[in-house]
């Protein structure tokens, strides 16, 4: 199984998009349900999440693509990989997938599978499988977001994936800048650690540090972990700050 074909995109970005689906993005993995097994790009993973299967099988719920997620607040990603959720963990689908039993799936719109997908959810009638949370503009998609703390918004047409996170920012120093075979890696004074980004930026933070100043690097990222450490930060610019 690959992973999806989908592209990140900033807010201004996704703002000026038009006629798309829009839904909400759950911190969750990413599964394919094919044939009565589970997978993840990786691997099977049938067994780590059997309930979610044998609802599926049941119900003879179509192949699909979705999103397995822990329902509590303030879960993310690696909450899916905590053996104590593996039995609660929540099953969206967000596309439906061609197959030998029902080879025309590829040939429908994509309103047609949504409306197909939505009446299977309903079918099943569990709350394990839930329907994706979609919205009529982005504005009203991003302003639940905000006021959920959600991770963001999935923007789909018939053609492209684009997902749009809520990211959060902060500025803090950075400590050092360890050698890599490009650009290398910062580390945050958090213990963070992020990537240089750009051969232009290691070279300011060498100035800065030889200058006898502080590197204040602005970071955004979309959560913090349970460690403190900031998941998939990126570094936005480094600004000098001068020490007395």
């Amino acid at each position: 199984m690959g992973t999806l074909n989908i592209t990140e995109i900033k807010k201004d970005e996704a703002e000026r998009l038009v006629k798309m689906d829009i839904s909400l993005k759950l911190d969750g993995c990413l599964i394919y349900y094919i044939d009565g097994k589970l997978h993840s790009p990786r691997c099977e993973r049938t067994e780590r999440f059997k309930h979610i299967a044998d609802i599926l099988i049941k119900a003879n719920f179509p192949n699909c693509m979705g999103e397995i997620f822990v329902d509590k607040p303030n879960s993310n990603v690696f909450d899916v990989s905590r053996r104590e959720n593996w039995g609660i963990v929540k099953f969206m689908p967000f596309d439906l997938i061609d197959s030998k039993n029902n080879p025309k799936i590829y040939e429908m719109s994509l309103e047609d599978k949504q409306i197909l997908m939505l009446k299977e959810v309903m079918k099943v009638n569990n709350p394990f499988i839930v329907n994706m949370i979609r919205f009529k503009t982005f504005k009203d998609g991003w302003d639940y977001v905000v006021a959920n703390d959600s991770e963001g918004l999935v923007l789909r047409n018939e053609k492209n994936w684009f997902k749009c996170k809520l990211l959060k920012e902060e500025k803090i120093e950075i400590i050092e800048h360890q050698v890599g075979k490009d650009k290398g890696t910062f580390i945050l004074e958090n213990g963070s650690k992020v990537s240089g980004t750009s051969v232009q930026y290691v070279e300011q933070f060498v100035g800065i540090k030889e200058r006898g100043n502080k590197a204040i690097g602005e970071i955004e990222y979309p959560f913090l972990t349970k460690e403190g450490k900031m998941f998939q930060p990126r570094l936005r610019l480094i600004r000098e700050e001068i020490i007395k």
